[in-house]
């Protein structure tokens, strides 16, 4: 009964079953951040507008280690971005240094097709690293989940992982 409900749940949320002989690899790159989008189109430039939680923590009270968990304090805030998704020539970059909006297979959407997925707030995949997520933070997600790969990193991008916040109340990365 036990095995019957498991592979019930792994069926259920897309996951493979892996035998306990099998070695899973483990991930080779920065996990993504999970955020919704929606297009922010006017008629001229395509852009999205995604909404990310910015999760910063500290460690507060005495830390005794090998006894227990040490109490996090945690703090999420609600971050907008404005993304232009448009390819821009002029700027002599390669496409995968800009901007783009993927399919799980890392098919690049076209614009149409895009705003069409995009016109409510949609749950998607954010990759902070500039490339497409390695495959193992890909095991369990829907067929249909988007995924937006931020250009070249600018300074957004590495605040949106989770991070540390000092006694000085500045970020610890």
């Amino acid at each position: 009964m036990k095995s019957l409900c498991a592979l019930i749940l792994l069926t259920t949320f897309g996951c493979g079953l892996v035998s306990a002989n099998e070695l899973v690899s483990l991930p080779k790159d920065v996990p993504p951040v999970i955020g919704t989008a929606i297009s922010a189109n006017d008629s001229e430039n395509w852009a999205v507008q995604l909404t990310i939680p910015r999760i910063t923590w500290k460690i507060v009270g005495e830390q005794r280690s090998k006894i227990e968990w040490p109490e996090l304090q945690v703090k999420v805030e609600e971050t907008v971005l404005k993304l232009s998704m448009d390819y821009h020539p002029a700027t002599q970059l390669s496409e995968e240094s800009q901007n783009r909006l993927v399919d799980l297979n890392g098919r690049r959407l076209k614009r149409d097709e895009a705003v069409k997925r995009l016109k409510d707030k949609t749950p998607v995949l954010i990759s902070v690293s500039g490339r497409m997520p390695d495959a193992f933070y890909l095991q369990c997600t829907k067929p249909d989940t988007l995924i937006v790969i931020l250009g070249i990193p600018e300074f957004p991008a590495p605040q949106l992982l989770p991070h540390e916040i000092t006694d000085h109340g500045r970020t610890k990365q």
